[in-house]
């Protein structure tokens, strides 16, 4: 290998877009837009759309046969968003990458600058960026997790995304980069009892116990929330975050964090497994979710 290949292998790492897509037809222009746009020159875009039937197919198409770096993952049948964004990650051949979902648009720089961030902090897991929520109705919101930025305590990091507080935006880190090494650490995105359910809460979860997060402060990031969004119509229950709960103990046992901080964690959420399963039997079964 000649010392310019190595040098550049070192400085610009492949970055893979990890874009799963299903009936986008009517957004997902402007997410490939945002992509192909990127600063960064050395992406690839890994596209798994899950058997859509409108013109997604035709877009995506469309998009390939006009940029190189783009490539579609053909599917047999419907893996469902967590089944596509596993197999999304399996064939991934970037060092580092990202969800791209396919209502959101990132800003031009976003690879770069998140890459920079990660480069800076070898210890770093994962870099994200402020982002702008925008409504159904069209009305947006700056939205930030700026906490748990730089947190060096594995356990600290663990229990602020086990309380999951509304004000916290836990979520918001999905949509940052991540090194390869925290997919083949942690194996994917894990089911939970029921089945989907914000799953990349779990997948999170784990995530901060391997090495800290790093806020980089600026929106390089839109989410988009449309009526069909399926964070939107989750059916929420007390019963389902209980489940998310248990699945969430599971990722800590399973987890390198040391004895005390899983003893912690999991004593924590038990505590909310507990404290949850009294609430539903004073005010009745799954009457209210819980946040």
């Amino acid at each position: 290998m000649s010392e310019d290949l190595a040098t550049s292998e070192v400085d610009m790492p492949l970055v893979t877009a990890l874009l799963p897509s299903y009936n986008a037809e009517a957004f997902i222009r402007d997410t490939l837009d945002s992509l192909v746009a990127q600063s960064w020159p050395h992406l690839e875009i890994l596209i798994g759309d899950d058997c859509s039937t409108d013109r997604t197919p035709e877009i995506i198409k469309e998009y390939a046969e006009r940029h190189k770096n783009i490539r579609i993952l053909k599917r047999e049948k419907n893996l469902g968003w967590l089944g596509n964004c596993n197999d999304l990650m399996e064939n991934a051949r970037g060092e580092m990458m990202f969800f791209a979902f396919h209502d959101d648009v990132v800003a031009p720089e976003y690879v770069s600058s998140l890459v920079k961030a990660l480069q800076n902090k070898p210890d770093a897991i994962l870099a994200f960026s402020d982002l702008e929520l925008v409504d159904p109705d069209g009305t947006t919101e700056l939205l930030e997790s700026a906490e748990i930025s730089g947190v060096k305590s594995a356990t600290l990091r663990g229990l602020m995304m086990a309380r999951r507080r509304p004000s916290f935006h836990w979520w918001i880190p999905n949509r940052g980069l991540f090194r390869r090494k925290a997919y083949e650490r942690i194996g994917g995105i894990p089911k939970n009892e029921f089945g989907e359910f914000s799953a990349d809460w779990t997948w999170l979860l784990h995530m901060s116990l391997l090495g800290p997060f790093i806020r980089v402060p600026q929106i390089l990031c839109f989410k988009r929330y449309q009526k069909s969004s399926l964070s939107i119509n989750w059916h929420r229950t007390p019963a389902k975050y209980r489940g998310l709960a248990r699945a969430g103990i599971r990722e800590i046992r399973h987890s390198d964090l040391n004895f005390s901080g899983k003893l912690l964690l999991c004593g924590y959420l038990r505590y909310r497994i507990i404290g949850s399963t009294i609430k539903s039997l004073v005010a009745g079964p799954d009457r209210s979710p819980e946040s």
